[in-house]
């Protein structure tokens, strides 16, 4: 299962952010982010680390485990 793809929706929408107020903040376009959210493409290792760190969880949280039953 695609948790990531899940995992950033989450945890942008309990932040209330925008896709463009966080692509902004990761220093991305928002359409490059979308395709991220929506599992168009897979982020490389950079931005999955500028993720959690931004959202506060582990990359490996991010990637394999469902963060909306921990958070």
């Amino acid at each position: 299962m695609l948790y990531w793809v899940e995992n950033i929706k989450h945890l942008r929408s309990r932040k209330g952010l925008s896709q463009k107020s966080l692509a902004d903040a990761l220093g991305i376009t928002r359409a490059r982010y979308s395709k991220y959210e929506y599992g168009l493409a897979e982020p490389p290792i950079e931005l999955l680390l500028r993720m959690s760190a931004y959202f506060g969880v582990s990359v490996d949280d991010l990637l394999s485990s469902d963060v909306t039953r921990k958070l």
